[in-house]
């Protein structure tokens, strides 16, 4: 057994977190009153409404171009333990950020959270913990796109029973601001309507629309206002701007009657140039999605229709799998990498330019979600089989695969280690890779360097439930 797999699967030291908060409990007292702006943000019902139009296009996946044969395999596992470095490693840079709550599981439901800094100390294994918000409850953090301040979403104690309730039977969401300069937290909105809020930032990173049910608001910082943009006969179950600013995608469901699964939600495109909102896909699934860097083409993917890839030019969407899959696009938007996860599973790379598919690893099990280096060089992927969990790196340049290190051995029974490696986040440098690994009977967040596979643990968080919101800050 190697040094690798005694590191992940025996017994890790708990990382002593500092000033994790009081100890939480199953009935939370009502939130600390944060310092709170003036309210001037009432939604306001002067907006024009936009006109539908209707996309003349059909709707039939267009299957890609053609697909490249695979070119490369995963390299041999590692069977040697790697040689120590005589000098620590440096520490990686940045901060990590995350919410969590320390206790044990509640099976009662969600328990409040903490917000937490994880900053490198001296060395690579160094890890000191920051907390600076604590008792947040359903909470959502969206950074804005420059990376300075986050819009929060928090559930509040708006009927006054002491009780803050997150499942949208008695109390209100608000979106608060939470600068990273001076971490202090001011609400900006005043709801008094149930649902939950979901946000997305503009690229002037002044503005952000948060939806509250049916309607989408557009809140404006410069003067705490905040306006009604959109209204749809259906939920708003997610909503995205393109880089550029210009569109907004949105998936809502038809109505509030049910449908048949794959066919209770639409897809829509609002024009902010012209005001319309057309129709992409008038029935699928639940579904997310993701803009190129370049606001030219989105991807979009449902259980029930698998992954889309759409131009703005043409709006005909493009089918590039029909399951399940994970995808994210590359930094300079060169390339859509995504993951297959029916029959032989593979990781694969679609060019928008010639919209062609390359696939760039095979296997049997599950993969996760690829993340993708700053520069644009290379992909990190965990690949799950029945027998062993395994972090992979593949060239994107060089078009070859490099088994970074294996991680715990998958449990049959349904849980966290049916599925032990997830991947998620590099670090600014592109140095080391954060990940989740989830043995039989621990699990930690430990990131690991690209070059040389030194390992270390940044989190142990056995017991509880796992952390969430978690960005790798510069």
């Amino acid at each position: 057994m190697t040094r690798l797999h005694l590191f992940l699967l025996g017994c890790v030291c708990l990382l002593l977190v500092v000033g994790c908060g009081g100890e939480g409990e199953r009935v939370a007292e009502a939130a600390p009153t944060p310092t709170q702006l003036p309210v001037t943000g009432t939604p306001t019902e002067t907006a024009v409404p936009p006109t539908f139009t209707p996309l003349p296009a059909t709707e039939t996946a267009v299957p890609p171009t053609a697909t490249i044969a695979p070119t490369n395999t995963a390299a041999s596992l590692p069977t040697t333990i790697p040689t120590n470095t005589p000098i620590p490693l440096p520490p990686p840079p940045g901060q990590i950020v995350f919410l969590w709550n320390p206790e044990p599981v509640d099976p009662t439901g969600p328990q409040p959270q903490n917000l937490y800094f994880a900053k490198p100390g001296n060395a690579a294994g160094e890890w000191e913990m920051e907390t600076t918000l604590t008792d947040l409850h359903g909470a959502g953090l969206y950074l804005s796109p420059d990376g300075t301040k986050f819009a929060a979403r928090l559930f509040e104690d708006t009927d006054g029973n002491g009780i803050v309730s997150t499942m949208g039977t008695a109390d209100y969401s608000n979106v608060y601001l939470y600068p990273l300069s001076d971490k202090t937290l001011t609400r900006l909105t005043d709801t008094e309507i149930k649902g939950t809020v979901q946000v997305s930032w503009l690229p002037d990173n002044q503005q952000f629309t948060y939806t509250l049910n049916k309607d989408i608001f557009l809140f404006d910082l410069a003067n705490s206002t905040s306006t009604r943009l959109l209204s749809f006969p259906g939920l708003i179950t997610f909503h995205q701007w393109s880089p550029d600013g210009r569109w907004l995608a949105i998936v809502s469901r038809l109505s509030d009657e049910p449908a048949p699964a794959g066919e209770s939600h639409r897809l829509g495109l609002y024009d902010t140039e012209t005001n319309n909102l057309i129709s992409v896909v008038s029935k699928l699934g639940g579904s997310s999605i993701s803009w190129s860097p370049s606001s030219q083409w989105f991807a979009f993917s449902s259980i029930e229709q698998g992954l889309y890839v759409t131009s703005i030019n043409d709006l005909v969407p493009i089918q590039l799998d029909a399951g399940l899959s994970f995808s994210s696009w590359s930094p300079d938007g060169q390339w859509l990498a995504f993951t297959s996860q029916t029959g032989a599973v593979s990781l694969n790379l679609w060019n928008p330019n010639t919209q062609l598919i390359e696939r760039l690893l095979e296997g049997n099990g599950r993969f996760s979600r690829p993340i993708w280096s700053p520069d644009n060089q290379h992909l990190a992927v965990a690949l799950n089989t029945e027998e062993e969990s395994s972090l992979v790196i593949a060239d994107i340049v060089n078009k070859t695969t490099n088994t970074v290190l294996i991680g715990p051995k998958p449990v049959p029974d349904p849980g966290p280690a049916r599925w032990p490696l997830e991947t998620l986040s590099w670090s600014p440098d592109g140095q080391w890779i954060l990940f989740e690994a989830s043995g039989k009977d621990n699990r930690n967040f430990s990131v690991v360097n690209y070059a040389n596979g030194e390992l270390f643990v940044v989190l142990d968080f056995t017991g509880s439930d796992v952390p969430e919101n978690v960005y790798w800050l510069p």
